[in-house]
Order: structure tokens, then C-alpha cells, then sequence
């Protein structure tokens, strides 16, 4: 019986040491200790602009809904917010304008109180009404953020955003031929950004709670790869 038992035993250990490793290994490849040899082939995936949100009509939009500046279009817009959310269709500080003669994006920061604001990227239709370039609310990304909130590093943050690049091209002035690729950042190591070997279009400097932040740009991205794909360097 004893002989029995510690043949039990010993199996139950080997099971259990085998459980162990299998977690370790899923562990340490979820943390990418376990990366690719570049000598493999990759599956190479090419860039196909996506465009998420409601898809809107734009020709329908009536001439009553567009407004003298892109502010106004803003607040009047039918971007749907709760209550508490309103204040997330006031620009108090534009960081830049993104405008040619049929749209116009604005990236924009919204302050609620001194622990919460939100930064919006906002796309806005033009149309010459009466002889006066007018603007009707489209399409909106907004990010409500918090003081002291969790903060990405810098490349995970720089990698997340390539990849989500593919499917923002809806804020794109001009999608039907160029590629449009920004993203956020606290770090001034943005400054030696390089995706596929290309500088940035463009970084401009803001504040966000005391703190310096960066908005990088690619006003036209040359690439004909996946934003998942897309290769990057900081040195």
C-alpha cells in the first residue's frame, strides 16, 4: 500500500511540475521573451485604410447644422455624451488644425475640473453657405483622462498607436491619398522618432495637468504595410 501510495505521489509531483512549466512558459511569452528569429519569414500584410464610427451621410446634412467656426459645430454637435460628459464639446485649448478646402480635424483639450479633461481629435465637413465657409460637426475620438493617471511608456505607447492608426483614418483630411498617422506622448525622446525610416510630419508640445506632453504627426505615412507591421526606431 505504501509502495502504491508514493507511486501516486511521485506521479501527482511530475504532473505538478510539468502544470508549473507550462504556466512559466505562457508567462514569459506573453512578456515576449520568446521572440521571433528575424530569420523566419513574416506574413506581410498590407495597409488597408478602416474607417470605424457611424458612417455618415454627409450630403444629407442640412445647412442649418453647419456653423460659422468648428468650435460652434462642436458644441451644437450630435456627438452623444451624458451629462456629466457635456463639457467635452468645449475646445478651451486647440493643439493643432488639420484643414484643406473640405474638412478640417482639431485635436483639442476639454477641462471638466483640475483632475479631469479630455483630448479630442474632431473631424468637421466645410461648406460655403451665403458666400461664408461653414463647418458641420462628423466624426470624433475622445480620450477623458485623469490627474495622476496610469501613463503607457513610450514605445509599447508609440507600437499601440501604430497599430490603432489603420482604423482612425476617418479624422484623415484627405484619406483618398494620404495616410494619416499621430499619436501622444510625455516623452521627448518623441524627438528621435523614426517610423519606416521617416521623421515625423511634425511635434508639437502641450500641457496636460502641469505636465509636458508631445502630439507627433504623419501627415502622409509612405508606407504600404499594416500599421500592425509598421517598424520603428528612437535613436
Amino acid at each position: 500500500m505504501k509502495t502504491v501510495m508514493k507511486v501516486i505521489v511521485g506521479i501527482l509531483a511530475v504532473l505538478g511540475a510539468i502544470f508549473l512549466l507550462l504556466i512559466g512558459v505562457a508567462l514569459l511569452s506573453e512578456f515576449g521573451f520568446f521572440e521571433e528569429s528575424s530569420d523566419e519569414p513574416q506574413v506581410r500584410i498590407e495597409y488597408k485604410p478602416q474607417y470605424i464610427g457611424e458612417q455618415i451621410d454627409e450630403e444629407a446634412i442640412p445647412d442649418s447644422e453647419y456653423y460659422a467656426s468648428p468650435e460652434q459645430a462642436m458644441k451644437n454637435s450630435s456627438f452623444q455624451v451624458e451629462p456629466e460628459e457635456e463639457y467635452q464639446k468645449n475646445m478651451d485649448e486647440v493643439i493643432v488644425t488639420f484643414e484643406n478646402e473640405n474638412y478640417a480635424s482639431v485635436y483639442f483639450k476639454s477641462i471638466k475640473d483640475k483632475n479631469v479633461e479630455c483630448m479630442t481629435f474632431a473631424k468637421f465637413k466645410k461648406k460655403v453657405i451665403d458666400g461664408e465657409e461653414k463647418y458641420t460637426y462628423i466624426t470624433s475620438f475622445p480620450s477623458e483622462k485623469k490627474r495622476g493617471g496610469l501613463i503607457r511608456k513610450l514605445e509599447p505607447g508609440i507600437r499601440g498607436q501604430l497599430s490603432l492608426s489603420d482604423f482612425e483614418q476617418s479624422i484623415n483630411i484627405d484619406p483618398e491619398n494620404t495616410r494619416f498617422v499621430w499619436g501622444v506622448c510625455n516623452s521627448e525622446e518623441i524627438y528621435k522618432l523614426k517610423v519606416e525610416g521617416q521623421e515625423p510630419s511634425g511635434i508639437i508640445p502641450y500641457e496636460s495637468f502641469d505636465e509636458q506632453w508631445y502630439f507627433w504627426y504623419y501627415e502622409n505615412l509612405e508606407s504600404d504595410i499594416a500599421g500592425t507591421q509598421l517598424k520603428f526606431t528612437l535613436d
